[in-house]
């Protein structure tokens, strides 16, 4: 390690803390151990908080390692000298990232114990068994995570080859005590064994390996929590680069690739400058955690900003600094290790152990095989030897992505870097540029194939350049608890998701490519998509408004016309309102139907935001959309289309009711069918198809006929795979808190439910149906759970029993046992939230509640609106990210007066009430 002040200190400290005497006890040198840790680690805390540079606290920590090791490899030589009469040489060498000088406050120490050779018999297993115990039991004892292996020289050579890790790890090696000779010999043996052993296919396979891994870890950088070690642009990126260099060309370090011309000095103090930031952050990371932690969670981002210098009192400003530092320093990583890679692998073809990069770029160049606006094209790759064709020509900037996209070529790392070296060039002239912009309207016409060119554009800085609106959206953090990335990533992604559509090579989507097929300009969903987010420059309230007088002005300079604006604008307003819909109101109720179809009022409007909404919710987090969502916002489509289309008037409810009256139920007299289609509400024949009214007749046949049981609930279990969900009808008497009770039920039983719909006939029976699924979702086919629902159903209905302790009890065997009172992942209090009012369009009364969810949400708060004096006729329950979304419609239970503006205020405050952590606790 390089001689620093604070090392120095490190040295001193331990010479005087850490000399263990003859007579000592092993449980006096572990305390002696623990308080030097201790004291090093809150010097180490000192210099982090006084704003040390990453690269320099994680080598200070690896010298605090050394001395230990040290120390403790010392003792060990002395009790195997007073056991064994003598000592065998052997060394110890740290490994992996403490062989770099890399430790992190809870970083991994990974060491090796190397022998000379494995001939010395009963004599080396008994010194291993002193090293063991006299250096690993104290470390492990005192709190550190030791990784360990003995090996002699030929052993760790053979090890290597097994596992590229095991590979990467040993690369790092680095002498820490014992025999200098030994270390040497090794360090020296590997690196001949790695350069000799198939390099080219070391080079690849580290090549793959690291792509594999930022693939797995969102191939962006732009996660709302990034992983910092090894997600993409993460720590790894630029440690892949060291250890590539070191088996190509035995360097160490980035001064070896300057002087071979791989990089520039500002391009290496950039590389590594990042690199120390991305260390510095995951350094406050773990200060700020009690085990290792390589994400950086929302939740912990305001605090890690603190802790790192950014002083913004208003917690969302501090983050979106903090994190725009972040991505800037990721985003360099990402590209300079990407470049790199691409150099080193291209450079291995053949003997090139002394071939040079102008060599390289040389060979590389040659011949090219089509010359296209002056790029030169050679298998696939687009590339140039002139440095100023940007300069000359400004606008080729834009046709060089027209070009790629068409030609479906990539850049050679050389272009890309230049594109990044001549951004400047993306001035107002060329934003203003009629046939610039021409340009780019191609690449969002090129349906099936527009991501991939915004992506790159986007990566290389000529997007947010180019459309200075869209640039504002970088690396904006969108504070929800839905969505996964940034705010310009998230547009992308929804524009990698309407090219999938387009390309119509997945099931599940291609009835939306049939929709938009329908429409006269399919391909102008990729502008929309494009504009629909740019109002979030500014956070996401009100941004759907402010996003319409954005793209306003960028339509006019795009040149887009005017027959194209309503449509488009149309959509940007409203991108919100068909999720809308879908989550709050009964699609199988006409009026709803009516009402959605009023406010689209025509069939290309409806089709565009119909595929618009699965691909903004498709991009918003890989979990969001499911088959239940699937299903309500295609059933939306469908009902609203037919009666844009004059399919489905209206019908009079007695013809509703008179095409029922055939119907034919096993065991129930045709006067019973009647009864029932005349005790029935009008609006139960929206909703209920043949098959369902005959299942109820006969539920209710039964319920009168039940003999001694008179008055015990029917219920019916109904799968439904498509939608992965099950409906369970229940029958019974209409009572005071009836949707309550149920709820209850259904909670002690696990299964969650996820809507329902009730409904009363004239004589006082209710009917009510409930969309459920397992306490894991999916399918309930479990006997016993089925029955142990039933039985509490019946208990609280007809027993009177309370459902309040029983569900105190099954939250108790949850793991989701928190307080509704609950906070947001970026720390802010998420109070329970509650809104009731009435929507005119629809005469609905509505009731929205966002809380924390809990086993028996919903029973709390169906049982404080049966308080209140309401029966909820409908209700969809939606769950993400922990947060319960509950919609119910409401109507009074008795009179059937109007709302007052009181009423809806007293129900407001006796939900919040109820919701309060405290009372919430003593009630359930």
């Amino acid at each position: 390690m390089e001689d620093d002040p604070l090392f120095r200190r490190t040295r001193q400290h331990a010479e005087r803390r850490l000399t263990f005497g003859a007579t000592q006890s092993a449980k006096d040198r572990l305390e002696q151990i623990k308080e030097f840790l201790r004291l090093e680690k809150e010097m180490l805390q000192r210099y982090h908080q006084k704003g040390d540079s990453g690269i320099r606290l994680t080598r200070s920590r690896s010298v605090i390692m050394d001395v230990l090791i040290q120390t403790l490899f010392k003792w060990a030589m002395f009790v195997a000298k007073e056991s064994m009469g003598t000592t065998k040489q052997m060394s110890i060498l740290a490994t992996g990232g403490y062989g770099r000088g890399e430790l992190s406050p809870l970083s991994d120490i990974d060491i090796m114990f190397l022998y000379p050779r494995s001939s010395m018999g009963k004599s080396l297993d008994n010194l291993k068994e002193i090293m063991t115990r006299e250096i690993l039991y104290p470390l492990w004892d005192a709190g550190l995570k030791v990784g360990h292996a003995s090996r002699e020289i030929k052993e760790a050579l053979n090890e290597s080859q097994k596992d590229i890790r095991n590979k990467n790890s040993m690369l790092d090696a680095r002498f820490v005590c014992g025999d200098r000779k030994i270390s040497k010999k090794f360090i020296a043996d590997f690196l001949k064994f790695c350069r000799k052993h198939q390099p080219a296919l070391y080079l690849n396979e580290l090549l793959q390996h690291q792509i594999e891994r930022r693939e797995s870890k969102g191939s962006t950088v732009f996660l709302q929590a990034p992983d910092v070690k090894n997600g993409v642009g993460g720590l790894r990126d630029y440690q892949g680069i060291l250890w590539m260099a070191k088996v190509k060309f035995n360097l160490i370090g980035l001064k070896g690739l300057i002087d071979k011309k791989y990089l520039t000095e500002q391009e290496a103090k950039s590389f590594e400058d990042a690199y120390s930031f991305l260390l510095r952050v995951r350094n406050e990371l773990h200060f700020r955690s009690s085990r290792p932690v390589e994400t950086l969670h929302l939740e912990k981002q305001p605090d890690i900003a603190l802790g790192l210098g950014y002083p913004q009192e208003c917690i969302f400003r501090r983050v979106e600094a903090f994190m725009g530092d972040y991505y800037t320093k990721a985003q360099t990583i990402h590209q300079m290790s990407g470049i790199l890679e691409e150099r080193l692998v291209h450079a291995n073809s053949g003997n090139t152990s002394k071939l040079s990069f102008r060599n390289v770029l040389k060979a590389y160049r040659a011949a090219p095989s089509q010359k296209v606006d002056d790029f030169d094209l050679r298998e696939d790759i687009l590339s140039t030897a002139d440095t100023m064709i940007f300069d000359k020509d400004p606008e080729r900037m834009i046709r060089l992505f027209r070009h790629a996209q068409r030609l479906n070529a990539s850049l050679s790392p050389d272009l890309r870097a230049l594109v990044r070296n001549r951004l400047s060039l993306v001035d107002s002239t060329l934003i203003n540029s009629s046939s610039a912009n021409v340009t780019f309207r191609s690449i969002l016409q090129e349906v099936g194939n527009v991501s991939p060119v915004l992506c790159e554009m986007h990566e290389l800085g000529v997007l947010g350049r180019f459309v200075p609106e869209f640039g504002r959206l970088s690396c904006k953090v969108q504070h929800d608890l839905y969505h996964r990335f940034t705010a310009d990533v998230h547009v992308l992604h929804c524009i990698t998701t309407l090219d999938e559509v387009f390309q119509g090579k997945k099931s599940k989507s291609k009835h939306y490519l049939e929709a938009l097929r329908k429409n006269e300009v399919p391909g102008l969903l990729y502008l929309i998509l494009f504009l629909h987010d740019l109002g979030k420059d500014q956070g996401p309230k009100g941004h759907c408004e402010r996003g319409v007088e954005i793209a306003r002005g960028l339509m006019e300079r795009l040149g887009i016309s005017d027959e194209m604006h309503d449509r488009i604008l149309f959509v940007i307003r409203n991108h919100l309102e068909m999720s809308r819909y879908a989550n709050k109101f009964d699609l199988e109720d006409p009026e709803v139907i009516d009402s959605f179809a009023q406010f689209i009022e025509g069939e290309q409007r409806l089709r565009f935001l119909y595929v618009h909404t699965f691909c903004d919710a498709n991009a918003t987090a890989p979990d969001l959309w499911n088959d239940h969502k699937e299903e309500l916002h295609t059933q939306l489509f469908v009902n609203t289309l037919n009666v844009l289309e004059g399919k489905h008037a209206r019908k009079d409810p007695s013809v509703l009711k008179n095409a029922y009256t055939e119907i034919e139920v096993e065991g129930v007299p045709q006067n019973e069918l009647i009864e029932h289609l005349d005790q029935v509400p009008e609006r139960y024949f929206s909703h209920a198809g043949k098959e369902e009214v005959a299942l109820h007749v006969d539920m209710v046949h039964r319920f009168a006929h039940n003999g001694n049981n008179s008055g015990k609930p029917i219920l019916s279990w109904r799968n439904d795979v498509r939608r992965t969900l099950t409906i369970v009808d229940i029958v019974t008497r209409d009572r005071p808190a009836l949707f309550e009770k149920i709820a209850g039920g259904f909670s002690v039983a696990g299964l969650n439910i996820l809507g329902a719909r009730a409904v009363t006939r004239k004589d006082g029976i209710a009917i009510d149906v409930f969309y459920v699924e397992g306490e894991n979702g999916g399918i309930v086919n479990d006997t016993k759970t089925r029955a142990l629902c039933e039985s509490s159903i019946h208990d609280f209905l007809e027993n009177e029993t309370s459902p309040d302790q029983l569900i105190k009890e099954k939250r108790k065997k949850t793991d989701n046992n928190r307080p509704f009172s609950n906070e947001d992942r970026l720390g802010e209090r998420i109070p329970p939230s509650v809104d009731v009012y009435h929507d005119v369009s629809l005469g609905r009364i509505i009731v929205e509640v966002r809380a924390s969810d809990q086993v028996g949400l919903l029973h709390l708060i169906a049982k404080t609106i049966s308080r209140c004096g309401f029966s909820i006729q409908f209700a969809r329950v939606a769950t993400e990210q922990g947060i319960a979304t509950d919609i119910f419609n409401i109507e009074k239970s008795t009179d059937g007066k109007k709302f007052s503006p009181s009423q809806f205020l007293q129900l407001r405050e006796e939900l919040s009430e109820s919701l309060n952590a405290g009372k919430y606790y003593l009630e359930v």
